[in-house]
């Protein structure tokens, strides 16, 4: 076919096709005209053809073929390679909210009131949700007992337990237990309800079964206060450990560890998230009375005739281990975390020099008990309510923690006041608890680094007369730990209806209490107490601080002349931090080197302010010039 002509075009009356193929040829397709378009694909002899007469096009394929196996492994050893060489992310614990968060300690009771009867209650509670949970940065709440006779009885004694299924009038109603609960769920609030199963009121329903109830020993007991440990019931001697409004249950008779196990069981139905069983030392006491007092006598028998054979039994871990059989069930069935913590409660006896009798609650690896149990180390005089033998051990410091079991730290709920260890004011104290190993509680009203001391003074909202089993005695009154919180001057953050009088002003001259919640939030304060535990709070949600190992770093001659305590936390992978704190009033200066740990650091919490530390600026770790005036100092550095 020839195109000269046509300008190099096709013309028009010329056809162009493919070579014909037969009739019935699959590979023949109709175009849009309805004429037969045909075509022919290459098989595979048609390929050998070409192969033989064009041995390019083999070889090209074959070298496509090895090529594209070749990248391809090529691809596999270099993604295997970088899976081996490449550093691997440190590993992160799957941690639960009593080690993922701080826990704030509230008796509701003494925090605020929505009723205008100048006690506190839940609702008044659910209304300082805000202030927990955004000011404070807590993520769990522990409820003090709240249940009927704790502050309604005509015993007017604090603490009574008349029936463990409702709620104390005071306080509220069940519908305002649930109603505080779902709030705090919403709020990202996790909630911890306190359980005494150690002793109920004499007018507690259980006291009609007497097997239920601990018999007084027929060669006398000493009771906690010094006096003879019997009460009556119906005529019969029991035992009663706190006293004669009290009375002690038999925890060795499996029909009493039933009905303990249904009321754990019945308030987890309810919502909440984990129990503290408080008073744990005295659930099963020793029967033969001991002997070789280990404390000076201070006006109390306890003290001269039984030291801890008495209490501390190991028959008590065996409660303990049945209300963790129950807490267990119900995390498996819910599918969250559910808390056993435990406090031993008021002994009278503290932490000795290398053990805190109080971590055996815990149980073992292979039968545990209690997830945590409530450390006294860094609450006043570590426990202690008379004079040890050894006066060194009241020291609450770090060098006294670091002498403790290695492997109990992790398990430890560090608080510096509780139900029964007044607040003091004692900053390093407090921080220490936010920045050591395990759970961190803090205890309400210890944000404002405020002491309570034993004073007369009675007021027209709660506690109003109350007493407490120690009121009178020798022994701080542990009413101190259950005062009212001070949200301003006036009162009436506690209750509306303090506005017009002064009796909420008085109260707080009369205890001493310089700080409030008002003032230390207030525009221009500066740094205050609870800045500075909101610093921490804050600061605790770091890696090494959340989960990583305690070292307290080298000591020297200088070191310890100039009563520094200096410690490193460390989670493998993640930055490691250096605290340093002092609590001594002496003014002292020094120069330290923490270049061992790593080259430089970055000041994050400087208590309190030195302007040669500006946070957040990296300095030299080589040498490190720290000076303290009296004041107490709290150093947190990061490292770099």
């Amino acid at each position: 076919m020839s195109l000269s002509g046509t300008n190099g075009r096709v013309p028009y009356d010329e056809e162009v096709g493919f070579l014909p193929t037969s009739k019935d040829s699959p590979d023949t397709n109709e175009n849009e005209a309805g004429q037969k378009d045909t075509y022919r694909l290459l098989t595979r002899e048609d390929l050998m053809q070409l192969d033989s007469k064009e041995p390019l096009w083999l070889r090209l394929r074959w070298g496509l073929f090895i090529l594209f196996w070749i990248v391809w492994i090529g691809l596999l050893l270099a993604a295997i390679l970088i899976i081996v060489f490449t550093p691997k992310c440190p590993p992160r614990p799957v941690l639960p909210f009593w080690r993922s968060s701080a826990g704030y300690w509230v008796n509701p009771f003494a925090y605020a009131d929505s009723t205008g009867d100048k006690i506190g209650d839940l609702r008044g509670l659910v209304e300082r949700l805000g202030y927990i949970k955004s000011t404070i940065g807590a993520g769990f709440i522990v409820l003090s007992s709240i249940f009927s006779g704790q502050f309604t009885n005509d015993q007017k004694t604090l603490g009574l337990v008349d029936d463990f299924y409702t709620i104390d009038p005071a306080a509220g109603t069940m519908e305002d237990f649930k109603y505080f609960v779902r709030s705090c769920h919403k709020n990202g609030i996790h909630v911890v309800l306190t359980m005494d199963f150690n002793s109920v009121s004499a007018k507690h329903s259980w006291t009609d079964s007497t097997s239920m109830l601990e018999p007084y020993p027929s060669g006398g007991r000493i009771s906690r206060l010094g006096g003879d440990a019997r009460t009556v019931i119906q005529g019969t001697g029991y035992y009663s450990v706190l006293g004669s409004q009290f009375v002690d249950l038999n925890l060795r008779e499996s029909v009493t560890l039933d009905r303990v196990s249904d009321v754990a069981k019945f308030w987890l139905n309810e919502g909440i998230d984990g129990i503290l069983l408080d008073n744990v030392a005295f659930y099963v006491e020793n029967s033969a009375e001991p002997t070789a007092p280990i404390t000076k006598e201070l006006g109390s028998k306890w003290f001269a005739k039984y030291p801890t054979s008495q209490i501390y039994l190991n028959e008590s871990v065996e409660v303990v281990r049945r209300i963790r059989k129950v807490v267990d069930e119900m995390s498996e069935s819910s599918g969250k975390p559910k808390l056993l913590a435990v406090d031993a409660g008021n002994t009278g006896y503290g932490i000795s020099e290398k053990e805190d009798p109080s971590m055996q609650y815990l149980g073992t690896k292979d039968s545990p008990a209690a997830h945590v149990v409530v450390s006294r180390q860094f609450v006043k005089q570590r426990g202690w309510k008379a004079s040890p033998t050894n006066p060194l051990v009241i020291n609450n410091n770090i060098l006294t923690y670091d002498m403790l079991s290695v492997d109990d730290r992790d398990s430890m709920a560090l608080a510096a006041a509780s139900t029964t260890d007044p607040r003091q004011s004692d900053l390093v104290a407090l921080a220490s608890t936010f920045l050591l190993p395990g759970t961190c509680l803090l205890y309400y009203g210890s944000e404002l680094n405020e002491e309570t001391r034993n004073t007369k003074f009675t007021a027209d909202f709660y506690p109003f007369d109350e007493k407490t089993v120690f009121t009178g005695s020798n022994e701080t009154d542990v009413l101190l730990s259950q005062l009212a919180m001070p949200w301003d001057q006036s009162g009436v953050g506690f209750s509306a209806m303090l506005s017009n009088v002064t009796s909420f002003t008085e109260y707080l001259k009369a205890f001493k209490f310089n700080e409030t919640v008002e003032s230390a939030t207030s525009s221009g304060r500066g740094i205050t107490s609870l800045s500075l535990v909101q610093d921490l709070v804050a600061i605790r949600k770091n890696e090494s601080l959340l989960w990583g190992g305690f070292r307290m770093l080298q000591p020297s001659r200088i070191t310890e002349e100039l009563n520094f305590e200096i410690f490193e936390r460390k989670a493998e992978g993640f930055p490691a931090f250096i605290i340093v704190l002092r609590k001594e009033s002496n003014a002292v200066s020094g120069t330290f080197d923490f270049s061992s740990v790593c080259p430089s650091i970055i000041p994050k919490i400087i208590y309190p302010p030195n302007r040669n530390f500006p946070i957040d600026q990296p300095v030299s770790s080589q040498r490190v010039y720290l000076k303290s005036d009296g004041q107490p100092m709290i150093y947190v550095f990061k490292c770099e």
